[in-house]
């Protein structure tokens, strides 16, 4: 009995081995070598020694029994520290510069797909992973744009493509390449307005923003009022959030209220929110700890938790010398309020850091 125990316990750990995503030790000239005699793609697993969600990747989603299966049965595997070795060439070659990335490449080492970023389940890993074999993968449509293909609705998919693989040098670049060639009633319609409302490839001062900004009720006739303003909403964001955060410490009170009289020329709807981001950054910077205090009471409890995470501490610690005791049991009591409601556990754990050790010694010089 106890030799068949131990039996069904060695195929168990065996079949686990097995089902994980299986790594092989050899250059990237020899996986490509192998990947050909196996009739397999090679899979790069570009990783860094203090790369957090590398080693969440290598740690939870590479060795799920499903994300095995699939991987083992098509890819040669392999991995590289891009700091160390052959890392850096292959780094170098396929201009990796984020982490963790992860290559696919056919037999002749050309890139077919790239995934950039880690992901919360094996499914989702996968889904990414399996776009590589569609029409759309970037390897394919990369293809298809160096034979001359410049139909429109093609350079509209490979520019996707090049986002999502985070080329976006070249998705920047063919994108410009679109809007020159279109007159000014297409720039300001539905199928060219994902070029404007994404900012990695039209960044807060960029030609294509400004473009946007000059021409915005042409916009809101051929896109829609509700998408153009969430648009110029999350850029009036970007920038009032950066003072709240204190990473723009320049921004002066008329800056502040310039902000607001151009904010009210927008007439954005369903964007009150940046009212009181003005409200609360000029309640700050006035130093006026009631109106903050009021002000945080109302604006957080609204806030999704990973606004709360990186705005919520520093309007507290800028008026650190500010707070009477009274204010800060005030403090210490929303910010238990703040505990109960957030589901982040790790912002949690700061906020109960912060009312139980920080809020006590604001106002203490």
């Amino acid at each position: 009995m106890k030799k068949i125990i131990l039996l069904l316990s060695c195929i168990f750990v065996m079949t686990s081995m097995f089902a994980q995503t299986s790594f092989q030790e050899l250059t990237l000239e020899k996986a490509l070598e192998q990947a050909k005699v196996e009739n397999k793609y090679v899979f790069v697993d570009c990783y860094t020694s203090w790369c957090g969600p590398c080693k969440m990747m290598a740690e939870k989603i590479l060795p799920l029994k499903e994300v095995g299966e699939y991987m083992n049965g098509k890819f040669v595997c392999v991995k590289f520290d891009i700091e160390k070795g052959e890392g850096r060439t292959i780094q170098q070659k396929y201009r990796v510069s984020a982490y963790p990335t992860f290559l696919i490449l056919d037999t002749d080492g050309n890139l077919v797909h790239v995934v950039v970023g880690g992901t919360a389940t094996g499914d989702e890993f996968l889904a990414k992973v399996k776009i590589a074999f569609d029409e759309n993968s970037v390897g394919k449509l990369g293809v298809e744009y160096e034979n001359g293909n410049r139909n429109m609705d093609f350079l509209m998919r490979y520019i996707k493509a090049l986002v999502q693989s985070c080329d976006l040098e070249k998705a920047r670049k063919i994108a410009q390449d679109v809007l020159v060639a279109l007159d000014e009633e297409e720039k300001c319609s539905e199928p060219y307005w994902f070029i404007y409302e994404n900012l990695d490839l039209s960044p807060v001062g960029s030609g294509n923003m400004m473009y946007l900004l000059k021409h915005v009720e042409q916009f809101r006739k051929g896109v829609g009022v509700e998408k153009v303003d969430s648009v110029l909403g999350n850029l009036f964001a970007i920038q009032l959030e950066d003072i709240l955060r204190g990473r723009n410490k320049n921004a002066t009170l008329a800056d502040v209220e310039a902000a607001g009289k151009l904010l009210d020329t927008y007439k954005l709807t369903g964007q009150q929110y940046l009212y009181d981001y003005i409200a609360l950054i000029k309640a700050i910077k006035e130093e006026n700890t009631d109106e903050t205090l009021r002000l945080c009471k109302n604006i957080f409890p609204k806030m999704p938790d990973e606004k709360i995470a990186y705005l919520y501490f520093s309007p507290l610690t800028t008026l650190q010398y500010k707070w009477n005791n009274k204010q800060k049991k005030e403090l210490v009591a929303f910010t238990k309020q703040l505990i109960d409601q957030v589901e982040m556990s790790q912002l949690k754990h700061s906020l109960k850091n912060f009312a139980d050790f920080g809020i006590p010694h604001l106002g203490e010089n």
